[in-house]
């Protein structure tokens, strides 16, 4: 099927004169669902249907290449997707996309060639991304699933000092509706979520906090980090005077680098319900993370899988072997992955690695290829958990 449509728009670019937007004004009104955006765009024709129509051209376009996270995010897919632009811009294949026009107009003026008009158009970017990776110009789902896996995500609120997530969760309704809400955003574009309910993961967290002493104590990234998450997000927010405000932040696990940040706000609505209000504001931040999100994970399959590696060294080692085998350990990962280096102190070495996913699509492939390559010393696993890697360095 994609091959069909690539060789059906190529044939119609070389035949038809350009079909591409005139204007190119447009921005974001809202996310009216997990698919589907809603844009308010100008377009301009000799018209009001060639304005009409120009809007919707110029809504797409946003959509495609537009705005802080358009679905061609990088000068690969621009440049793929410019062979196909002019003939995918054909109104009769661009209305397939629009589920919603207003009948009521934003705005109208009368230009020199023409008209000048501005409406609200809703589109299916869902779809629209669909058809990108038919054509070959983004990698589709299900490429990325197979060459990664889906990434998993956990969903967690931030937290004051002395919390968890775990306690507000259990102690906030308004909280556990939040996470509900985003992880049936996830969920609908098929994302693995983790939901951290059980008790028994608190115990987890807490060994898992024992055995990264050395780091700054997070709850929510030593819970994603325990349970194996890919990424986690966390939300905060607040309702007041009938508007509610939500800040959805994404974080990769391994590295706890931030990938992403949108505050999202509901519209003013006093003595309304604050749930409704609070999906409101989640709709409208959470599709950017996401995208955020993807384009993370996209750049992962070039750079290689991600993992973090921690060696703990016993302390009966004596310090001049110790200085040996970190040497060792050190040399190994420099010369088979791209590394980077955290900390190394006599107790600790923690590495970012990058390894071939053709070749380490596991993280217990790669834990098995240093345990058996390292001989200067015995090397044991502590924790083997989705992209970490604990292991223990002794005589």
């Amino acid at each position: 099927m994609g091959n069909y449509i690539k060789i059906l728009l190529l044939l119609v670019t070389w035949t038809w004169a350009s079909n591409l937007p005139i204007s190119r004004e447009a921005s974001l009104s809202e996310v009216y669902s997990p698919t589907e955006v809603t844009i308010k765009a100008t377009g301009q024709g000799a018209n009001v249907d060639a304005a009409n129509d120009d809007a919707i051209k110029a809504a797409v376009w946003f959509i495609l290449d537009g705005g802080n996270d358009p679905i061609l995010s990088t000068v690969e897919t621009k440049k793929a997707f410019s062979r196909y632009a002019d003939a995918f811009f054909r109104m009769d294949n661009i209305r397939k996309y629009v589920t919603w026009e207003a009948k009521k107009v934003d705005g109208q003026v009368r230009i020199k060639n023409g008209i000048k008009r501005t409406k609200k158009v809703r589109i299916n970017k869902r779809a629209l991304q669909v058809a990108m990776s038919e054509l070959g110009v983004i990698k589709s789902g299900e490429d990325l699933r197979d060459a990664l896996g889906n990434p998993t995500i956990m969903v967690l609120p931030e937290v004051k000092s002395g919390e968890t997530p775990i306690k507000v969760f259990d102690t906030n309704n308004l909280a556990r509706h939040a996470a509900g809400v985003i992880e049936s955003h996830l969920t609908t574009k098929q994302y693995d979520v983790i939901v951290p309910r059980a008790q028994d993961q608190l115990a987890q967290m807490t060994e898992m906090q024992s055995s990264l002493a050395d780091q700054d104590q997070d709850p929510a990234y030593q819970l994603a980090l325990t349970l194996g998450s890919d990424v986690y997000i966390v939300f905060s927010g607040k309702v007041q005077s009938g508007k509610a405000s939500v800040v959805v932040k994404a974080y990769e696990t391994t590295t706890a680098r931030l990938l992403g940040t949108e505050t999202g706000y509901s519209k003013p609505r006093p003595g309304t319900n604050m749930e409704p209000l609070v999906e409101e504001a989640i709709a409208d931040a959470i599709d950017k993370v996401l995208q955020r999100i993807t384009n993370y994970w996209t750049t992962d399959l070039k750079k290689g899988v991600q993992y973090k590696v921690i060696f703990k060294f016993d302390t009966t080692i004596p310090k001049n072997k110790l200085d040996d085998i970190q040497d060792d350990i050190a040399d190994l990962l420099e010369d088979n992955f791209r590394t980077k280096e955290n900390i190394i102190t006599k107790q600790t070495m923690d590495y970012i690695v990058w390894a071939k996913a053709d070749e380490f699509d596991r993280s217990s492939r790669l834990e098995r290829f240093i345990r058996r390559q390292i001989k200067s010393a015995k090397v044991s696993r502590l924790n083997v958990n989705k992209k970490l890697l604990i292991m223990q360095v002794s005589n």
